[in-house]
């Protein structure tokens, strides 16, 4: 086949342009109604990779992707209806099966039945663009932008979701309609602010407004702003963030600090304030709590015939629930304490009425001693209680003081006994603790375990019981290297 020319009948009033036709590095084409093309020029192979003769041998929608024929007919067939020009994009194959988009502009000439037309090569903005939007899509954020005037160019599936309007919704509208109307003012002045001054505005930054969903419900956002400088103007990214989860979750979190706080102040006035005097004893007792409110308490109780009832008491858990359940504890103890009768019926009636009042899961582990200075002798009853210890003036166990009875709360039937008594001696020392002592734990999980508390007690023996307890405590300090202790830890020394 010999090469086609461009005639006067082809190009009519294009004659004298045939060469730059030619030698134009754009792609260039003349088209029959036949859907055939007439002409292409050497800019039109060399983008696709075809030879004149193969693009003239084939009618033009043999190239046309096949997902793109249907709108590229429907383009066309505006030029029959008498519209002068059209643009539009599709992709083009390529020799080697790939495809390139083009973008279209295509003229009909009535008098010869032919269309010209013109295509540029977009694929690499496409590409981009593709890209752009993929970015845009896989932001966390409800991402959309917007020009210098605030009108919507592009929104993300986020962004529809959050507002409840599909995308052809959004575009075109100003964005003060996403936007409260008692807001509208005020976000006004701030556009004018910002767009007087463009700059980066990062989340977090203190920007917080209240937006608006197309059901007319609202919800309170962060929003992040990023100016970006293009050839037609500012424009502006703005990241929008719902935050009703936050704003609850922070609402929930002052509540509860509000609460532990309380609970801490109650449980403050609940501990002793100081020692109490007793003829020939040293006594100290602290409290540790691993949270705002501990589930540990200690407390001395005047007993009957000048005794004095100390108690030791871990509630299961800690924070403020247990810190409740020990309130009612203490108040139950010392209410059964005033009718005189002895630490084992004690137990008995306080274990029923905590059986009754609280949640099965809910029991107390106590100790509770009763010192006689009269006779300088201990006396006790454990109810699944850490074993106390007795050390003599030389640092030796005298005694140990197991549990005999399970905690409070289990059985509502369950028995007490006391146990003792023990003689103390001067210089013996009595330590009740709870488990939180024993317990902590190194980086590593090791616990500190009894065999650490006899040694700090021993080296120490000749200090007062404040000196003890505080060593005691300096010592877990160390050993767990200051980290936060996981239980609350509560002791009471007791020094002849």
């Amino acid at each position: 086949m010999d090469e086609p020319t461009i005639g006067a009948a082809a190009l009519g009033p294009l004659k004298e342009l045939s060469r730059l036709f030619e030698l134009s590095p754009q792609m260039l084409c003349v088209a029959g109604t036949d859907g055939r093309f007439r002409h292409v020029n050497p800019g039109f192979g060399k983008t696709l990779g075809f030879s004149r003769e193969e693009l003239l041998s084939r009618p033009f929608m043999d190239f046309v992707h096949p997902d793109d024929r249907k709108a590229t007919l429907a383009e066309i067939r505006k030029l029959a209806e008498g519209v002068p020009a059209i643009q539009f994009e599709n992709r083009y194959r390529c020799k080697d099966g790939t495809f390139r988009w083009l973008a279209w502009t295509v003229a009909a000439v009535r008098e010869s039945g032919l269309l010209y037309a013109t295509a540029v090569d977009v694929t690499e903005h496409r590409r981009t663009e593709i890209l752009f939007r993929q970015l845009l899509e896989s932001a966390p954020d409800a991402m959309i932008i917007a020009d210098a005037n605030g009108k919507i160019m592009l929104a993300n599936k986020l962004a529809e979701q959050n507002f409840g309007y599909r995308q052809e919704e959004l575009l075109g509208r100003e964005i003060e309609f996403l936007i409260p109307g008692r807001f509208r003012d005020r976000h006004r002045n701030y556009v004018g602010q910002f767009r007087a001054a463009p700059r980066r505005r990062p989340m977090g930054s203190g920007i917080e407004v209240w937006a608006l969903r197309k059901d007319g419900s609202e919800f309170p956002a962060e929003v992040s702003l990023g100016p970006l400088e293009t050839e037609s103007g500012l424009l502006v990214l703005a990241a929008l963030r719902d935050i009703t989860d936050r704003k609850r979750m922070e609402q929930s979190l002052r509540e509860k600090d509000a609460q532990l706080l309380a609970a801490q102040k109650i449980q403050e006035r609940l501990l002793p304030e100081a020692s109490p005097r007793v003829p020939g004893f040293d006594i100290f007792g602290a409290c540790y709590p691993a949270e705002f409110a501990a589930g540990d308490y200690f407390d001395y109780i005047p007993l009957e015939d000048d005794g004095l009832g100390v108690v030791v008491a871990d509630v299961a858990g800690h924070g403020i629930g247990s810190a409740l359940v020990t309130a009612m504890t203490r108040a139950r103890l010392r209410s059964l304490a005033e009718i005189g009768s002895g630490i084992d019926e004690i137990l008995a009636r306080a274990n029923r009425i905590l059986f009754e009042e609280t949640e099965p899961d809910i029991f107390v582990t106590v100790l509770f001693a009763r010192l006689d200075p009269r006779n300088r002798a201990l006396t006790y009853a454990s109810a699944g209680h850490p074993t106390a210890i007795v050390l003599d003036r030389r640092g030796e166990l005298k005694a140990s003081l197991p549990s005999l009875s399970p905690p409070l709360g289990i059985l509502p039937d369950a028995i007490f006994p006391t146990s003792g008594p023990i003689g103390l001696e001067p210089g013996d020392i009595v330590l009740l603790f709870t488990d939180g002592l024993a317990e902590a734990a190194d980086v590593s999980g090791l616990a500190f375990g009894e065999t650490r508390i006899l040694e700090v007690v021993r080296r120490h023996r000749d200090g007062t019981a404040r000196e003890i307890a505080e060593a005691l405590r300096l010592a877990i300090v160390d050993f767990s290297g200051e980290r936060k202790s996981a239980d609350d830890i509560t002791l009471v020394v007791i020094k002849a």
